[in-house]
């Protein structure tokens, strides 16, 4: 018999520099929306399915990670799959550190020539990270909206969002940079 189970904690990463919340931004990125199946080494047939979600928020130079997840699965296997996700998702967090360090700054630009704006369904890019807390009023997704200039064009534009796996745009300083990083590697975890 399949039940479930939702648990929710709380991450707090570093993010007084770009660099560290350029490696929390990637965090939420290899998090949000993921779907992971533990599997007991036993029994496949008993495997658990998790759903990860998330929220954030900066205070001062902290980056807050509401992580919440779902777990379905054979009973018996429920609470142990939950103790299983905080090893889970520290490796997440090594990972996106890794990644952030890889990442290549393509492009600068003053935060007062871009405002963001919520897109339809059929604008939404989930390859772009952006900060949810840019956006202009609640979004269903955090890709639910996008930067534009002051002409009303897209930033990035599309051409550089469909020649990058990911991109994170990261206010800093008075101003956006555009990070693209590297693609995520398929691990069987």
């Amino acid at each position: 018999m399949t039940a479930k189970l939702e648990h929710e904690w709380e991450l707090e990463l570093p993010a007084a520099t770009a660099d560290q919340l350029l490696a929390a931004l990637t965090t939420r990125d290899r998090l949000y929306g993921q779907t992971i199946t533990l599997e007991p080494e036993e029994d496949s047939a008993k495997a658990v399915e998790v759903w990860l979600a998330s929220v954030e928020s900066l205070e001062a130079s902290k980056f807050r990670l509401g992580v919440y997840a779902e777990i379905s699965g054979p009973k018996e296997y429920l609470e142990a799959a939950r103790d299983a996700l905080g090893d889970i998702v520290s490796e997440h967090v090594e990972a996106a550190a890794a990644e952030a360090g890889e990442a290549t700054l393509l492009e600068k630009r003053p935060a007062a020539e871009i405002h963001f704006e919520k897109v339809s369904e059929d604008d939404e890019r989930p390859q772009l990270v952006i900060p949810e807390w840019l956006a202009p009023g609640e979004v269903d997704v955090p890709w639910g909206f996008r930067a534009y200039d002051a002409k009303g064009k897209p930033w990035p534009g599309d051409d550089v969002v469909l020649a990058h796996d990911r991109l994170v745009l990261i206010p800093f300083g008075g101003e956006l940079l555009l990070y693209a990083l590297p693609p995520l590697e398929d691990d069987d975890e």
